[in-house]
């Protein structure tokens, strides 16, 4: 169940791709002319790093290593998804019916 050191890259590298796709979109969305922070230049400088990591890990063009990149990255996530959901339920159940307080209706 271990992976190669190039598919480690590649996850890697589509996360980071990830991150900063959503990070551009979020500032792009919540532009402020007032803010004159370095978030949207390193949300770029993390992007074109991990497009090069991603280009050279492998010896497919840039746009089909970006497109697999990116793709394992949401698969991963996606993988990972059960464990969150079931840590989250547990922690919900114990929350909700291991507590003491009464519930009383409120207006």
């Amino acid at each position: 169940m271990s992976i190669g050191f190039q598919e480690a890259k590649m996850l890697f590298s589509g996360g980071c791709l990830l991150f900063s796709s959503l990070a551009l979109i979020h500032f792009a969305s919540s532009y402020n002319i007032h803010n004159r922070s370095l978030s949207f230049t390193s949300a770029i400088a993390v992007g074109i790093a991990a497009f090069y990591l991603a280009s050279s890990s492998n010896d497919l063009d840039k746009m089909t290593s970006l497109e697999l990149a990116i793709s394992s990255a949401i698969l991963g996530l996606l993988e990972i998804l059960p464990i969150f959901l079931a840590a989250i339920t547990l922690l919900l159940f114990r929350i909700s019916l291991l507590t003491n307080r009464s519930v009383d209706a409120s207006s």
